[in-house]
């Protein structure tokens, strides 16, 4: 691989704290993590203040030297901000002594780093490490979900709900924004039912914007950015579309609008979320009219 192109496929916009307290080490990653397109918001020199700027900056990963000054170490370090914050640890260490790895892996962590590396480690071990993270809180908030439907609340207060959850998945959404917009009396048209964040949209109908479009064609319609589809776009934030078809049968039911970070590129892994939160919806709805 061409180390100079190494971050060509690298999601736009990853946020990483290094914590090293060797500053020429410290800059050396640095640039590597550069280099391979990652956003490297500081550089932590203790344990102390990797927990302090964890909590400030809320990065997507952070990389932590196993070994550093003062009275707190980067295990105990990654254990603290594993418990407040549930960012993903990558853990850099020069030992691989069984006492060292044996402590750190009670934190469970998301990958290791052996001293010295090369820059495909970092790529590697990094992509993997986040993946990781995002399918485990996905999962955890399919199971969530479940459980709200099993609510005795409203149908409105489920997906509100529902929403809620869906749109803090980790590296995914912009804030907690989007919609969703079920069928009533008419089938060409789609009523706003939960919305969290988004400008008034009240109905939509088929080809009509990103929405629409996924209405006609009971397919998942995917944007980047604001482009010429958005024709019913109100919101001058810059930001992307996942707009999902609920479907019973082959029937449509409805359709849910999730907002994402512009640039994002479509991911198999985010349909797939995304439709299992269409199908339970559509189970929901299919059960409820019977």
């Amino acid at each position: 691989m061409d180390q100079t192109n190494a971050g060509s496929n690298i999601p736009t916009g990853i946020r990483v704290v290094v914590v090293e307290d060797e500053i020429i080490v410290a800059r050396d990653i640095e640039m590597k993590l550069k280099k391979l397109g990652y956003n490297v918001l500081d550089i932590a020199a203790s344990g102390e203040e990797a927990i302090q700027k964890a909590g400030d900056l809320l990065p997507d990963l952070m990389l932590m030297d196993i070994t550093l000054e003062g009275d707190m170490d980067g295990i105990e370090a990654a254990g603290q901000i594993d418990a407040l914050y549930n960012i993903p640890i990558v853990y850099l260490t020069a030992h691989t002594d069984l006492d060292t790895l044996s402590r750190a892996r009670t934190t469970e962590p998301y990958g290791y780093i052996i001293k010295p590396f090369a820059i495909r480690d970092l790529l590697v071990t990094i992509s993997m490490a986040l993946y990781k993270h995002r399918m485990e809180a996905r999962n955890k908030v399919i199971n969530t979900i479940l459980k709200v439907f099993l609510k005795p609340i409203t149908l409105k207060e489920k997906l509100e709900q529902s929403l809620g959850l869906i749109t803090s998945i980790p590296r995914l959404f912009l804030q907690t924004k989007g919609a969703i917009f079920l069928v009533e009396d008419d089938p060409a048209v789609l009523v706003l039912k939960a919305s969290l964040g988004t400008p008034d949209c009240e109905k939509i109908t088929p080809g009509k914007c990103l929405c629409g479009m996924a209405m006609s064609t009971k397919e998942i319609v995917f944007a980047e950015k604001i482009d010429k589809r958005h024709e019913l776009n109100q919101d001058a934030l810059p930001h992307g579309h996942y707009c999902v078809p609920i479907l019973a049968a082959n029937k449509l039911l409805g359709v849910i609008c999730a907002y994402v970070r512009e640039g994002h590129k479509r991911d198999v892994a985010d349909e797939e979320v995304l439709t299992s939160f269409a199908d339970i919806i559509a189970n929901v709805l299919s059960y409820s009219s019977q």
